[in-house]
């Protein structure tokens, strides 16, 4: 199986007229899905007595793919890989990287350096704009540090996707959630400040329609919002669609309210953890501004309220994090 996501998997084999019921004992599942190890966990779980289980998923896009020159990064018990590694090499070099689940977290690991690396590429390709650094000779000499810069200079905006921006966005989502899980468990501070940074930018570039594009989109999205020099876009004035006001001191502005840390799921995020949630927040106001056509440099006012002014510091780190140019009049 190769499939979008746990749930996916889950369906194929477990669900109405699955495919697990009908294997025999002795059969070996390889999935090679991006699914986190708590998905893969769960199917294995629940697999008839005597069907094994791999985690199988790759490093690699289609060239890779149709080269046979896939990275499959195994996890399983040493037999049950061995009787997959002949299937499996058709498609590239297979890699038994530790017992089950650990090719499902170690593809996470990957991919959240994937796609962090485009978001970093398209701010420096901003940089380099205010420096007027010719874009190519940019790539050219960054191809040296990242490989990602090369697929960036030979991508086109029309050409077959490889690797969705959609499907980054989910396997970043889950590699962030998984890492949250296992710090709850092991009682330790949430991190990943950076991959959240990442994640609200991948987030603003979905918000703009663009999911369904190549990954390198990313990039040019992220210089394109990082490299705006023009002054803010609020125009005093109002549009000639609706009625004037009756006094000449007043304007339509574009106004967001009430947004607090809530997750995908409706519950609030992360429970006494003000960095978490200071990240939720501006993420979800990246989302709004972007579906209006605006960025955080069109902010002109915020406030921002607090259980404990002792969290400011906290919470002016993240905010920080967005507001990277003239910052907007503020009371907290």
């Amino acid at each position: 199986t190769m499939l979008t996501d746990g749930a996916a998997v889950e369906d194929v084999l477990l669900g109405p007229g699955g495919a697990a019921p009908a294997l025999a004992p002795g059969t070996v599942i390889a999935d090679m899905s991006t699914i986190g190890p708590d998905a893969a966990g769960r199917v294995r779980r629940r697999l008839p007595e005597g069907v094994a289980f791999v985690d199988a998923p790759v490093s690699g896009s289609v060239p890779q793919a149709e080269a046979g020159e896939l990275v499959i990064l195994a996890g399983g018990t040493e037999a049950d890989v061995a009787r997959c590694a002949g299937a499996l090499e058709a498609l590239g070099r297979v890699r038994h990287v530790g017992p089950p689940g650990a090719g499902a977290a170690l593809k996470l690991v990957l991919n959240g350096v994937l796609v962090a690396n485009f978001a970093v590429l398209g701010e420096a390709l901003a940089v380099a704009d205010r420096l007027g650094v010719d874009t190519g000779l940019a790539l050219d000499a960054l191809s040296a540090l990242s490989p990602q810069a090369g697929r960036l200079k030979e991508s086109t905006p029309d050409e077959t996707p490889r690797f969705t921006l959609g499907l980054a966005a989910k396997d970043l989502r889950l590699a962030l959630n998984e890492a949250r899980t296992a710090e709850d468990h092991t009682g330790g501070a949430h991190a990943g400040g950076v991959l959240s940074a990442v994640q609200a930018r991948v987030d603003a570039a979905l918000a703009a329609g663009l999911a369904g594009r190549d990954l390198t989109a990313l990039a040019e999205h992220t210089r394109s919002r990082t490299g705006r020099t023009s002054p803010m876009r609020v125009k005093i004035g109002n549009p000639p669609t609706v009625p004037a006001p009756p006094n000449t001191a007043y304007y339509h502005t574009l106004y967001v309210s009430g947004q607090i840390a809530l997750g995908e799921d409706g519950e609030i995020d992360a429970p006494g953890d003000i960095a978490r949630q200071s990240e939720v927040i501006f993420s979800l106001l990246e989302r709004i501004l972007a579906a209006h056509g605006a960025g955080f440099e069109d902010v002109v006012n915020i406030r921002s309220f607090l259980t404990d002014l002792d969290l400011r510091r906290e919470y002016g780190a993240v905010r920080a994090r967005y507001f990277t140019g003239e910052p907007p009049t503020s009371t907290t």
